[in-house]
């Protein structure tokens, strides 16, 4: 993929485009008078962060099992006022 440049006044009137570019891995440069001032790069995920929602029944898929108890959702003694 080519390194699109773009000069500050442009990059403000096409950040969406810039975004979309950056989204697909590319990379784009800012100018500032001619000169490279900056460089925008795909993020790298976080470590530990879930970049895309998983898909239903991915845990079963992945070996794991959720068990809920029978009655998960019973009001608690003395909670019965407040709900």
């Amino acid at each position: 993929m080519v390194m699109k440049t773009y000069s500050i006044s442009r990059a403000r009137e096409h950040l969406a485009e810039i975004v979309d570019a950056v989204a697909q891995g590319g990379e784009v440069k800012i100018t500032r008078h001619g000169e490279v001032v900056a460089k925008v790069t795909p993020a790298q995920p976080e470590k530990g962060a879930q970049t895309k929602l998983s898909p239903p029944g991915f845990l079963k898929a992945e070996g794991w099992a959720l068990h809920m108890a029978e009655d998960f959702d019973a009001v608690p003694d003395g909670f019965g006022e407040y709900v």
